[in-house]
C-alpha cells in the first residue's frame, strides 16, 4: 500500500481526528441531532456563477452540465469541511483560507458592479470620450536591404553607395543582389507598429512610419544593423466606427464601472479599519488612513 504523502490527506485525517476528539470530549454534544440543529447551506445563482467563472478562467471554456454538477458537489463538500474546520479553529492565521475568502468577496463585488447595464446612449457617450481606445493602428508595407556591420568594414558607406544605385535602378533583380542575408524577409506587407517593433526594434519602427512612400531612404539602424528602406504603402491609423466596436465598447465600459465600484467599495470599507504600519513600510501602504507605530 502506498504511503499517504498528499498534504490534503494528512490535513483531512488530522482534522477528522480532532473533530472526533472534540465531539467525544464535549459533554454538551448530543448523540442524536435534533431537526432544529441541522444547519442550512444555501446554494444559489451567485455560487453557481462563481464556480463556473473559476472553471472557465482555468480551462478557457464553460463547464458541461455534468462538470457543473461535479463543481456544485465539490462546492458543497468544501463548504461542509470549511464549517467543520472553522469550528475546530483551523482557519486562524491561515494564509490560504484568507486568500480564498478574499477571492470570494472579490467575485461578489464584481457581481454587484454588473447589476446595471448601459443603454445605447451611455455606450455612445463612453465611446466618444474614449475614442483613442478604439483606434486602429496604422499599417505599412515596405521592402528593405540589410547591411551587416559584423561582415563589412564600413557598412554605412556601403549602404550609401547602394542607395545611389537603387535610386537609379531599384528593380526586384537589383534589390535581390544587394546587401547581406537576414532571416527576416526582405518584403514586409501590412505591418502595424507593434509588429515592426517586434521585428526590428522601436527606433527603426518610429522612423519607418515617418518615411514618404515610393522613395528609397536610409540607412536606418535596427537591432540587427543598417537598412535601406522603400515604403510602398502607408495606411494611416483611424478610429473604428461605433457600430463596429460596440461589443468592445461594452466590455471597456464594464471594466471602468467595475474599477470605479471597487474603489468606492474599498474607500468605504477602509473607514472601518485603522491601518497600523511600521515607519519603513509606511510608503508602501498607499493613500489609506495609517497610524504610525500604533498612533494616528
Amino acid at each position: 500500500m502506498k504511503p499517504l504523502r498528499e498534504p490534503f490527506i494528512h490535513f483531512f485525517l488530522a482534522g477528522a481526528g480532532l473533530f472526533v476528539a472534540y465531539t467525544w470530549l464535549d459533554d454538551g454534544v448530543e448523540t442524536q441531532h435534533q431537526a432544529s440543529s441541522v444547519r442550512e447551506i444555501r446554494v444559489g445563482e451567485g455560487e453557481l456563477r462563481w464556480v463556473s467563472e473559476i472553471w472557465t478562467r482555468q480551462w478557457q471554456r464553460t463547464p458541461s452540465p455534468e462538470e457543473l454538477r461535479g463543481l456544485v458537489a465539490n462546492l458543497l463538500k468544501e463548504e461542509v469541511l470549511a464549517r467543520e474546520a472553522r469550528e475546530l479553529g483551523l482557519d486562524k492565521d491561515d494564509t490560504v483560507v484568507r486568500r480564498r475568502l478574499a477571492q470570494k468577496m472579490t467575485f461578489l463585488i464584481e457581481d454587484t458592479a454588473r447589476i446595471s447595464e448601459p443603454d445605447e446612449s451611455d455606450l455612445q457617450q463612453f465611446y466618444d470620450a474614449h475614442k483613442d481606445s478604439f483606434r486602429r493602428t496604422g499599417r505599412v508595407s515596405f521592402v528593405h536591404v540589410f547591411f551587416d556591420r559584423s561582415k563589412r568594414v564600413n557598412a554605412a558607406a556601403d549602404a550609401q553607395q547602394t542607395l545611389v544605385r537603387l535610386t537609379t535602378d531599384g528593380g526586384p533583380e537589383q534589390i535581390a543582389n544587394e546587401g547581406d542575408r537576414l532571416l527576416i524577409e526582405a518584403e514586409i506587407g501590412g505591418a502595424d507598429l507593434n509588429t515592426v517593433i517586434a521585428r526590428f526594434g522601436q527606433d527603426f519602427a518610429r522612423e519607418i512610419f515617418a518615411l514618404p512612400p515610393g522613395a528609397w531612404s536610409g540607412p536606418i539602424e535596427s537591432a540587427y544593423g543598417l537598412h535601406l528602406v522603400r515604403v510602398s504603402e502607408m495606411i494611416p491609423g483611424d478610429v473604428r466606427p461605433f457600430a463596429q466596436v460596440k461589443a468592445e465598447v461594452l466590455e471597456h465600459w464594464r471594466e471602468q464601472q467595475r474599477r470605479a465600484y471597487e474603489e468606492r467599495y474599498f474607500a468605504e470599507l477602509f473607514k472601518k479599519y485603522e491601518i497600523v504600519a511600521d515607519k519603513r513600510i509606511e510608503a508602501l501602504v498607499g493613500p489609506l488612513t495609517v497610524a504610525k507605530d500604533g498612533t494616528r
